[in-house]
């Protein structure tokens, strides 16, 4: 079984990279906030493989407008 959760790093230019999977969604949103956005702040993307379902975790200091505009087929599959 794989971990659904992927974690991207949403790049400035609006990409994505892809970082690593984990298997819940809390452990996913633990990581990316006391981890990730200590160490590198920026925007990083949770996709659930399952599901489809995005969440945005804002830890940029200078927000583009519209990060949730991340097209779907971006991030459709692990990078």
């Amino acid at each position: 079984m794989f971990d659904p959760f992927d974690i991207f790093k949403v790049e400035h230019n609006g990409s994505v990279r892809w970082l690593r999977a984990i298997a819940d969604l809390e452990r996913a949103k633990a990581y990316v906030v006391k981890i990730l956005v200590i160490a590198a702040p920026a925007d990083y993307l949770i996709l659930n493989q399952r599901t489809g379902e995005r969440i945005i975790i804002q830890g940029a200091t200078d927000q583009r407008d519209h990060p949730s505009d991340i097209p779907s087929s971006v991030v459709s599959s692990r990078a």
